[in-house]
């Protein structure tokens, strides 16, 4: 049998049937056959920006199937092959809700190819940007689909997920950017932001815009693309308020996002609804971000739509500007009505908004951690702490309930880009150096290149406060080049412990054992429900003390054994 989101795309794909001409604001606009076929038609044969094939939920439940071949695509006038989704080289965008459950079935077909791929290799599926589980079989980066294999992954969303744009890409570490910068990556929307924060833009036409980078076959620049096009007409009344959702979806590309004569009022940011819109005059993306933002038309004309030149340092890649499209305003004027003065107000049911800036900001810090970002001389390799990625090894260990700050320190006369899995988490500092991105609640930071003598620097607020994310999973560079060569490692966050576990940690550290003896357990029960267990439980949650030195913890559990506390053992 097969399921109805699936035969939607299957019917797509094979080019039986076109989206209509007047569709839902929500919905995508009229697509040519030819860009579902393969991806993008010439600019020449379209009208206006079409939005990548769109795949929504139905009953709580998007099933979808995902085939990684090489296929025959278009890109900037050359047709080419390179391995991609199902045929094309922007895939459908996944819309789901709060509650709702993802299976993916996920093909591994890749094989020799114009650009990248020589040979078969194996692939997996990173859900970024999503609060969900990082074990099998949801967002498990260690997993691996050998060639020739495949694999079905259940991401089930919590219905208290962030509502707002993530994607999904592959995460194989050591191929991770061959296959983005063929294309495989797409749009992953937690859907319903808009209607219940921003109600006046609910109407409005809805765009989604995916920026890529691409190395065409027999070339050495890359290539920057707006839904796969390089000069493509976007249209509007003058005016007219439209919604732009917008990612960078690429593998090592910066975009400095610009529409000459406009501005952009941005509502949402990597899955976090913003409490108030921020006014922006370009849209900084480094490799994974995104952003929600409102835009509206000026006066009848024609307006350069690029990314601006961006400096990432004495030593980093050249990130040039590039056309992407032109914005075309003609026809009827569009009334306002009231929008220009309400993008301009705090969000609708703010309360419902989580988790925000201000909770984060508030909670107790249980530790403090430093993390230096440098480059070999030969920029072969890339370090965290001088260590490259090892899959055996878990580099950081924490448990729900800690919340910590990061001192990012850049000490590479180049950007890199921070990115953490299964949480945001909050910017509190810009710190040292040139920083492009603002302060404010995401899941990939810019972190600033080393200049006069002193390392960039930001400092940012990770809330480990979520049960759904107990298991194994990564921190790493977004230039996805830089992680395949070592900048990653592995972090491990333990469930919460009880009252009683956190009583034998402070006693066991001074016997100098990590397993409580026979006759912990209930006199640990009993020991908890005392008044001091509460107590010494909120001073290892950070509440009361910060520490993460065993001599520290060792010189607190002496106070507790002494008469403090009620953890001494009797026979």
């Amino acid at each position: 049998m097969v399921r109805p989101a699936v035969a939607l795309f299957m019917l797509l794909a094979s080019g039986a049937a076109a989206f209509a001409e007047e569709a839902p604001p929500s919905a995508p606009a009229a697509v040519d056959v030819v860009a579902i076929r393969g991806a993008p038609a010439d600019p020449a044969a379209i009208d206006d920006l079409p939005n990548p094939p769109e795949l929504r939920s139905r009953d709580g439940v998007l099933e979808v199937e995902l085939t990684a071949r090489p296929s025959w695509i278009r890109v900037a006038g050359k047709r080419f092959r390179s391995n991609v989704y199902n045929g094309l080289y922007i895939p459908p965008t996944l819309v789901l809700s709060r509650g709702d459950t993802l299976r993916m079935k996920l093909n591994n077909e890749i094989g020799p190819a114009d650009v990248q791929f020589k040979k078969s290799v194996r692939t997996n599926m990173h859900y970024h940007g999503a609060d969900v589980s990082p074990k099998a079989p949801g967002d498990d980066v260690f997993l691996k689909v050998k060639a020739g294999t495949s694999f079905d992954y259940v991401v089930p969303f919590p219905s208290d997920h962030p509502e707002g744009l993530h994607w999904y890409h592959p995460h194989a570490h050591g191929v991770v950017n061959k296959q983005i910068l063929s294309g495989m990556s797409g749009m992953l929307i937690v859907d319903g932001y808009i209607e219940a924060h921003y109600p006046e833009l609910a109407g409005l036409r809805r765009r989604v815009m995916v920026l890529k980078d691409i190395v065409l076959p027999n070339e050495t620049a890359t290539t920057l693309t707006l839904n796969g096009y390089t000069d493509a007409p976007v249209k509007a009344r003058p005016g007219e308020w439209q919604v732009w959702q917008v990612g960078n979806l690429g593998a090592n590309s910066f975009f400095k996002f610009a529409l000459a004569g406009h501005e952009f009022w941005t509502i949402e940011r990597d899955g976090n609804v913003l409490v108030t819109p921020e006014r922006q005059e370009t849209l900084f993306l480094a490799p994974g971000a995104r952003v929600t933002v409102a835009v509206k038309a000026g006066a009848a004309g024609s307006y350069k739509l690029s990314s601006l030149n961006v400096d990432t340092g004495p030593t980093g890649l050249p990130n040039d500007a590039a056309d992407l499209g032109t914005f075309i305003v003609a026809g009827d004027p569009k009334p306002d009505r009231g929008i220009s003065e309400r993008v301009q107000e705090p969000a609708a049911n703010r309360s419902a908004i989580f988790p925000r800036p201000r909770d984060i900001k508030n909670l107790p810090i249980t530790r403090e951690r430093v993390f230096e970002f440098s480059d070999a001389k030969d920029f072969s390799k890339f370090y965290i702490n001088g260590q490259i990625f090892d899959p055996n090894v878990v580099n950081t260990t924490t448990r729900v309930g800690d919340v910590e700050r990061w001192i990012l320190r850049n000490l590479a006369t180049e950007l890199h880009v921070f990115h953490l899995h299964q949480t945001s988490f909050l910017v509190q500092e810009k710190g040292v150096g040139r920083q492009p991105d603002a302060t404010g609640l995401r899941d990939v930071i810019t972190l600033p290149y080393a200049a006069d003598g002193k390392p960039g620097e930001v400092s940012v607020i990770i809330p480990f406060t979520n049960p759904v994310m107990t298991g194994q999973f990564v921190y790493h560079c977004h230039l996805v080049g830089h992680e395949d060569a070592g900048m990653m490692q592995s972090i491990r966050v333990l469930p919460q412990r009880t009252a009683a576990e956190d009583a034998w940690r402070m006693f066991g550290r001074m016997l100098g054992s990590d397993e409580p003896p026979p006759w912990w357990p209930a006199r640990a029960q009993r020991a908890a429900r005392l008044p001091e267990a509460n107590e010494l439980t909120a001073a290892l949650n950070g509440e009361i003390c910060v520490t993460s030195d065993p001599a520290d913890e060792r010189e607190e559990a002496n106070l507790w054994v002494s008469g403090r506390g009620p953890v001494t053992p009797t026979n």
